[in-house]
């Protein structure tokens, strides 16, 4: 069952006690202007919120019956995707089609690299086109999931909603004090609601076109390629399967916390950790067995090993109690990928964060690695 990875932070608590907050936010303000905020918006509070009315025993009655008998019509939000490992004669040829069929179906294509081509299609075309590619060659492997985000999408819905009214009624106090340093405080205080209003906008957008628009991923494998001989002779499965556009580790042993922040929108942890910025970074946790038996040290240097020469070059690093792996592609626009391992008892803890390109790896590299170091494993 799907869980919400970020709670509601905000209650309407926070929008009575504004004047606290701010009192701990700004430490080493004037008493006198925190004072005078505080009894502000007392004032105004006391205009603006009249007590609620008494309900009578029947009126009761008659809200509780109406609740048992109004049916249940939300229709809930679902985010679907599809992989699949098909062996052709022709990649290029394939990977043309594969163009060509989600033009038509009023999709479009979000990457195409190495023999790995993603596309994205209308969710209500979602299986039929599923079905239809997997008829483009030999089926090696395929998979099809569904993440319910109606919840989630919900808390989101709320949260902004009380952000805004928050919002809302420090800018009537604004326009009520003269004194500047109370002027600076709320100031503040409005551009920091600001920015989170925007960071949730960007999620639920994020949100909706994933609901919108299926996302399908397409391994196209020739008939005799030399790499797949090369992967085939990986002595660890889970090693030789990693993939940086798709779940290959699809289980979490018990559960973890990871705070990427509010860029991320967050669509399962418990089954296993999704999560996915705007800016089409993608990041995965789930577990293997050890076997056999190695600590940190040992699978990173498998992973370099083995999976190094995929790529243009590969990086080892640490991130906390984690060792990792750094990888950058072979592509002229190349990806980054990054593969780190943490063994837990009879299990290896493996994340994997996907970059789609230079500029994103920048911008948010130093934030998830910050992350990583302060995940906990439950």
């Amino acid at each position: 069952m799907l869980k919400r990875l970020t709670p509601l932070f905000f209650s309407l608590s926070f929008v009575l006690c504004f004047s606290f907050v701010s009192c701990g936010r700004f430490a080493g303000e004037k008493e006198e202007a925190e004072e005078a905020l505080f009894y502000e918006e007392r004032k105004f509070e006391a205009r603006v919120a009249p007590p609620e009315p008494k309900r009578t025993a029947a009126a009761a009655d008659m809200e509780a019956r109406a609740e048992t008998t109004a049916p249940a019509i939300e229709e809930r939000k679902r985010v679907y995707s599809g992989y699949a490992k098909i062996r052709v004669d022709s990649v290029e040829k394939r990977k043309n089609e594969l163009f060509r069929i989600a033009e038509r179906s009023g999709g479009y294509v979000e990457s195409a690299l190495n023999n790995t081509v993603v596309i994205r299609v209308p969710a209500e075309s979602f299986k039929e086109i599923f079905q239809m590619i997997l008829g483009l060659g030999e089926v090696l492997e395929k998979r099809e999931e569904t993440f319910d985000v109606t919840e989630y999408f919900r808390d989101l819905e709320t949260r902004i909603s009380i952000l805004r009214q928050t919002r809302t009624r420090l800018y009537t106090l604004l326009e009520k004090t003269n004194d500047v340093e109370e002027r600076v405080k709320i100031l503040r205080e409005i551009r920091r609601l600001t920015e989170e209003i925007e960071n949730i906008e960007g999620n639920l957008r994020l949100i909706e076109e994933q609901i919108a628009f299926s996302r399908i991923t397409l391994e196209l494998v020739s008939r005799l390629p030399l790499e797949e001989q090369i992967r085939d002779r990986i002595p660890f499965p889970w090693i030789s399967e990693l993939d940086p556009l798709y779940v290959s580790l699809p289980d979490l042993k018990g559960s973890i916390e990871l705070d990427l922040g509010e860029r991320f929108a967050v669509f399962t942890k418990d089954e296993a950790f999704r999560a996915e910025s705007a800016r089409g970074i993608r990041v995965r946790v789930g577990t293997v067995r050890n076997r056999p038996e190695g600590n940190d040290e040992f699978w990173q240097k498998a992973i370099m090993y083995h999976l190094e020469p995929h790529y243009r070059s590969a990086e080892k690093f640490e991130a906390g109690p984690m060792r990792a792996v750094f990888f950058t592609s072979k592509d002229v626009e190349a990806f980054f990928y990054l593969v780190g391992v943490h063994v837990r008892k009879t299990h290896i803890y493996v994340v994997e964060v996907f970059f789609p390109d230079e500029a994103s790896m920048r911008e948010s590299k130093e934030k998830i690695l910050s992350a990583l170091e302060q995940m906990r494993i439950r």
